[in-house]
């Protein structure tokens, strides 16, 4: 069973709600009915948050305390009024980001002009919304809502979702036999199994998603199974390839993750940071809520912190909580030894994760079969080490994606291969750049030492990083070799 109202949760769970609806608060226009985006409140270029919105609304309705309902119908209402019905277009069924945007041009980019996934992020919450909370819902808005449900469905189906776009085929998945089941449409319930079962099939063949090892959309893939294995009465499909699924998953983070070093290892397909005591990534979230605040890879809420808005998913994922295996939360409580780990992502074209865990440092790498980048947030050559005592204060070096690269991690070494260059970023507070040389790194705690075919060196500051680029002739093969010491 799901736990239903805010005074059940556990102590660990109902301080992280509080954080995160106090931040909610703070980004609320009382004007709008709608959060202001983080980071962005009360300026000339102020714009607001409809996905973060919705998250607000259902902890909102979570909490129940004066005024809470009537503040989360409003909201809800709102958002409402944002979703775009254009039958025969490309995002029709989907939601604008912000009111501040303009409805999508006829030849509409998406990511540009539209995000086609926001129908999935948004109808999955009210959903659960529906499944809760209908009781305190004034009928009108519920048809409203069925409204919206019908119009995503519309789109999505349109759509043609992959199911190697994990985090969006899992939401979508769900939608599609919630909506199924609630208008007795036996054809949008049975693309829903379907699609969960493609998903499953393409998971099975290594015990990977195609989005590997990512700290934010594994969050997200933890909340779609989460709503698959919460609601058996639903899909029992669902809910047996759910459970099944969210264990193996968990497991296999267990593996990469440093208690130590409060951190996972890359390599990471997708993520927006380098360390999770810096910034909210939504698997910190479930790992925060699975253990508590003083181990977890969360950052402190009473101190600044990056990538603020995706505190706001905290209640629906307090709500649908949190189920590791005993074996897996072991590795999130302590460090359990040096280990090397090499995981198979893909036959063709072929992917290999590697990483290694040492007592104080991490490394990560992924051969691609050198893969163009799909975007800068795969990160397929990492290093953290621990600078000193203190958990909180981590080094931490990554390669830039500027050429398909292979990389391979093993005990204290980073092999990397790719053509014309090889750029890293490297945090390590209190290095000068003088310490920096061709063929060693002299870096807090830690001694690394390079062996290339480079022809150029160049170091740069650059925001507080240094910014480090070996290169060759335009085209030409270029390799890299680090071996970390003292």
């Amino acid at each position: 069973m799901v736990t239903k109202h805010y005074d059940l949760l556990d102590a660990n769970a109902r301080d992280l709600f509080i954080a995160s609806m106090r931040w909610a608060e703070d980004q609320w226009d009382q004007t709008m009915g709608l959060l202001w985006n983080a980071n962005n409140s009360k300026t000339a270029t102020s714009i607001h948050t409809i996905r973060g919105s919705v998250w607000y609304a259902f902890g909102l309705l979570m909490r129940n305390d004066c005024g809470d309902v009537a503040r989360a119908t409003r909201i809800i209402d709102t958002v409402l009024n944002y979703q775009l019905n254009a039958p025969q277009r490309v995002f029709h069924g989907t939601f604008l980001r912000a009111p501040e945007e303009p409805f999508p041009p006829d030849h509409a980019l998406i990511w540009r002009d539209y995000d086609p996934n926001w129908r999935e992020f948004i109808i999955t919450v009210l959903a659960l919304v529906l499944l809760e909370y209908s009781e305190q819902l004034a009928p009108l808005l519920i048809q409203k809502i069925h409204t919206a449900m019908r119009r995503a469905v519309e789109g999505a189906l349109a759509r043609g979702l992959s199911a190697a776009y994990t985090n969006i085929a899992l939401m979508y998945a769900f939608m599609l036999c919630f909506a199924g089941k609630r208008f007795n449409d036996a054809a949008w319930f049975d693309e829903g199994e379907r699609m969960a079962r493609e998903v499953y099939r393409l998971f099975k063949q290594h015990d990977a998603f195609a989005e590997y090892n990512s700290p934010t959309y594994y969050g997200v893939d933890f909340y779609a199974l989460a709503l698959w294995r919460s609601y058996p009465t639903l899909s029992p499909l669902l809910a047996q390839l759910g459970n099944e699924m969210e264990a193996t998953l968990w497991r296999d983070v267990a593996q990469f993750y440093h208690a130590d070093l409060r951190n996972l290892a890359g390599p990471y397909d997708r993520s927006y940071g380098m360390n999770l005591l810096d910034y909210v990534s939504v698997i910190g979230i479930w790992m925060r809520l699975a253990t508590n605040k003083h181990i977890a890879p969360f950052p402190d809420t009473d101190q600044p912190f990056e990538h603020q808005h995706d505190i706001g998913f905290v209640p629906l994922i307090a709500f649908l909580g949190a189920q590791v295996p005993a074996d897996a939360l072991e590795h999130f409580v302590s460090f359990h030894g040096e280990r090397e780990i090499e995981h198979i992502l893909a036959d063709t074209l072929r992917r290999v994760a590697t990483a290694w865990l040492g007592k104080d440092r991490m490394i990560g790498a992924e051969f691609t079969s050198c893969t163009p980048p799909q975007s800068d947030q795969l990160h397929p050559a990492t290093i953290h080490w621990r600078i000193d005592r203190s958990a909180k204060h981590i080094g931490w070096v990554r390669a830039f994606y500027l050429e398909p690269i292979d990389a391979y991690a093993c005990k204290n070494r980073l092999e990397i291969s790719t053509t014309s260059e090889i750029a890293f970023l490297v945090h390590a507070v209190g290095t000068r750049m003088d310490q920096i040389e061709r063929n060693v790194w002299r870096l807090p705690n830690l001694v690394a030492r390079v062996e290339t075919n480079a022809a150029e060196f160049q170091i740069q500051a650059r925001n507080g990083f240094l910014e480090i680029r070996y290169r060759v002739a335009t085209s030409q093969p270029i390799k890299c070799k680090i071996v970390l010491g003292r």
